[in-house]
């Protein structure tokens, strides 16, 4: 189903603001005239007149300002708190829009804001960005390892700093995304008979199948899913080593260090 939801901001049971006044808003900060966004927005300057004063008296700061006309004419002004409130609008309906994208999308977690705005919205440079719940913190005397466990059950686990664990407020049942960089991935068919199960250098390692592989002449992309949720890509260069033949659909393991892993929340 596509629905659509309109967003409004009520106070005291009386309607402050809705996509009509946001938009009013909006076209008198483009044209500095209320009768101008007035026409701007598709509504009679009455209507607009009257949005504004009723906000202008309910609200603690104006969200217009306006001057009379005379030798230089008049004109109108959004406040600061205008703008804020302009700014806010769009940031609510853009959460709300990911809240209705994510009904429709069975991987989405619907339980955490954190994992829709990772499934949805979040963008950074690190080709891996996996959603998932601490399990377990495990402390030492210099750093700590943080232990998450994904949506399709799969543990991954993190070393950081002590005073990142703090700073970040981490703690059992939180819900964290873990940053892997993809040419800090290795991928190993089944199974590792190369790697020592104790090497720390590759003490995560995660199971699936080689989705698809992308190369040129000196290295490859390699897209492994690990299940119906997630998928963890490597960047492999092939240069001056030898590369083990992948094919898709192959099970394959995926290991990184934890060292590699970027923790990031909400607070």
């Amino acid at each position: 189903m596509d629905f659509d939801a309109l967003l409004t901001l009520s106070e005291n049971g009386k309607i402050f603001a809705n996509p009509r006044r946001i938009a009013l808003l909006k076209a008198i900060q483009q044209t500095g005239s209320i009768s101008q966004g007035a026409k701007l927005a598709g509504i009679s300057y009455k209507a607009a007149y009257d949005a504004i004063k009723d906000m202008n008296t309910r609200a603690a700061t104006p969200v217009i300002a306006s001057e009379k006309g005379g030798k230089g004419g008049g004109g109108a002004e959004v406040t600061d708190f205008g703008h804020r409130l302009v700014q806010m609008y769009d940031l609510l309906d853009t959460i709300q829009n990911m809240g209705l994208k994510a009904l429709n999308d069975p991987g989405a977690p619907l339980h955490s804001l954190l994992g829709v705005m990772t499934k949805f919205s979040l963008q950074t440079s690190a080709r891996n960005q996996l959603f998932g719940t601490i399990s377990q913190i495990k402390r030492h005397s210099l750093h700590d390892k943080v232990w998450l466990v994904l949506k399709g059950g799969q543990q991954i686990c993190a070393t950081i700093t002590q005073g990142s664990t703090r700073r970040l407020e981490l703690a059992e049942g939180k819900d964290v995304i873990a940053l892997v960089k993809g040419p800090a991935v290795h991928i190993r068919p089944h199974p590792l008979n190369d790697i020592p199960p104790e090497d720390p250098t590759w003490d995560n390692r995660v199971q699936g199948k080689v989705e698809s592989i992308r190369e040129d002449q000196n290295s490859a992309e390699v897209l492994v899913k690990l299940d119906e949720y997630d998928e963890i890509c490597a960047l492999i260069d092939y240069r001056g080593k030898e590369s083990p033949p992948l094919v898709p659909g192959q099970p394959v393991t995926a290991y990184f260090a934890s060292t590699q892993v970027i923790i990031a929340t909400l607070c």
